[in-house]
């Protein structure tokens, strides 16, 4: 077997649990049988591209993710500098377990389109993004100081997911965002700050950001009654950070 057909056989299999699909099901919305479903998920057969399009359509992602995370060298329509690696690196500070949450955010140019995305939440390590807790896909939508991620939940379809993406000013590898979605614990809307890194950041290179709400922040939603995250805030807030340009 090639590389190209154990990739697409691992993620077919791993996409249809994740939606509780059946394999009987699958086979029927493909118009194939159960055996050569089987076949396909186990990469004894390779899957013919016409085959793979009709996988995609039922399971409900774009053909390109059954092959290896994505990494664009350029994007059309052009998008800012802070975006040019085509993933970034999430990170915030989940309360109700009291430790750090990781994701990964990817994303793939089409032909004069917005970029697709894919969002990989809640990882135990991430060389193996595929086998995230929640997986999302949608669209990219950017603008001069902002990027907006539009995601739908494929394990929990009555989700959907906006990523806020604030572009920084200088020449910098992390940036502050918003995420609005919703909790599972307890089933409730739920939005909280988000930092985006261009690269993989080390615990110790984590601990320089204020990942949970600084007194500062809660003192504002207090008198605001908004969470309210401004551009110059979050550079003001990392003006010493210890990190070097990609």
């Amino acid at each position: 077997m090639d590389d190209w057909t154990i990739q697409a056989a691992k993620r077919i299999k791993l996409y249809r649990k994740q939606r509780n699909m059946p394999v009987a099901v699958l086979a029927e919305r493909i118009g194939k049988s159960a055996a050569a479903v089987y076949k396909y998920e186990s990469g004894a057969i390779a899957v013919d591209v016409h085959t793979l399009g009709r996988i995609a359509d039922a399971l409900g992602v774009a053909p390109a993710h059954f092959f290896a995370i994505p990494q664009p060298k350029a994007a059309a329509p052009r998008l800012p500098s802070f975006l040019d690696a085509g993933r970034l690196y999430a990170y915030y500070y989940d309360g109700r377990i009291r430790r750090i949450s990781k994701s990964l955010l990817t994303f793939a140019p089409q032909s004069g389109q917005w970029p697709e995305a894919m969002f990989y939440m809640h990882l135990k390590n991430f060389e193996e993004p595929e086998k995230a807790r929640y997986l999302y896909a949608g669209s990219l939508r950017s603008h001069e100081t902002v990027s907006y991620f539009i995601l739908e939940n494929l394990t929990l379809p009555i989700e959907t997911l906006v990523l806020q993406v604030l572009h920084p000013f200088q020449n910098r590898i992390t940036s502050w965002g918003l995420f609005m979605g919703m909790s599972d614990q307890p089933a409730t809307p739920m939005a909280t700050k988000m930092l985006f890194s261009k690269r993989l950041l080390a615990t110790k290179e984590l601990e320089c950001y204020p990942l949970a709400f600084t007194k500062e922040e809660l003192r504002r939603v207090r008198a605001q009654n908004a969470l309210l995250l401004s551009i110059r805030d979050a550079q003001e807030r990392d003006m010493d950070e210890p990190l070097s340009p990609l």
